[in-house]
């Protein structure tokens, strides 16, 4: 099957699905989702696939959410709008982004995310939904995006998965970490070097697929079960309507107002000189 955005290869019972916007520093686009949801729809009906491997072409794993007018995430491309955007449409987009990563968590069966640069914003989103992450030491993590862009409806699982502290210094401080930091707060799996990163997911991947699928989605369930009925879904909702919220805010406003004046390059340059 021919896809836009993605590279699809199955072996050995491991379907593998390769980002392939590398001149877009793998940004996720409307394309690209769609792309996944078939991809994933297909090795999720395959009786031979046990495990899927998620990596990317090119030095960054992914830069987050696509700002480019064309492939926006969401119906309503800000700069477009002098007073800003609808809220209520906004908020209808938001929500339904929402439950594309809801439904992702979902999936079936193990997700190895194999990351091999810097994994920003939106793309925090997508390693939320994986199961595991392997990392190579040049990988980092982060939400820069917070200062004037926005929240990830899902906080990317961060107070599950790193605490309540350290999720809030990283919202607030829109900083990233590095690989190390980051698996010792919990965030990925492991680090390797970047030359051992391909073989090191290979061998993982090949080691969870002699689990039966059968018992691996038993397995992904019973684990998952336990963050639905922490209400993860419920908080996911609120930090959506918090985000339309966000959206309505002057900081937001002047950010998309210069883009609509002077472009998106200037408009990215403004933020790196008042926020480092």
């Amino acid at each position: 099957m021919a896809y836009e955005t993605i590279t699809v290869d199955s072996d050995k019972k491991i379907t593998t699905i390769t980002l392939n916007r590398a001149d877009k520093m793998n940004a996720i686009s409307p394309s690209m989702l769609a792309d996944l949801k078939q991809a994933l729809a297909s090795a999720a009906g395959d009786d031979d696939v046990s495990v899927v491997v998620l990596k990317s072409l090119g030095k960054v794993f992914c830069a987050g959410y696509d700002l480019s007018p064309k492939d926006w995430i969401v119906s309503q491309f800000p700069a477009d709008f002098e007073h800003g955007v609808d809220i209520q449409k906004d908020r209808e987009d938001v929500i339904e982004l929402l439950e594309y990563w809801l439904d992702l968590w979902q999936f079936p069966k193990p997700i190895i995310a194999s990351v091999q640069g810097p994994a920003l914003s939106g793309a925090g989103e997508l390693l939320a939904m994986c199961d595991l992450v392997v990392a190579s030491e040049s990988a980092s993590f982060g939400h820069p995006a917070g200062r004037d862009l926005g929240i990830p409806p899902t906080v990317f699982m961060w107070p599950m998965l790193i605490g309540m502290r350290k999720t809030k210094e990283m919202l607030f401080t829109a900083k990233s970490i590095d690989a190390n930091k980051a698996e010792k707060l919990g965030l990925i799996n492991e680090v390797v070097p970047a030359d051992e990163l391909d073989a090191r997911v290979q061998a993982l991947a090949e080691d969870v697929a002699l689990t039966p699928v059968n018992h691996l989605k038993i397995l992904k369930k019973a684990t998952n079960n336990w963050y639905d009925n922490m209400g993860m879904a419920t908080s996911s909702y609120q930090a959506a309507d918090l985000d339309a919220v966000f959206h309505q805010s002057p900081t937001f406003n002047a950010f998309f107002k210069l883009v609509r004046e002077e472009g998106m390059k200037a408009a990215l340059a403004e933020r790196r000189r008042q926020f480092g």
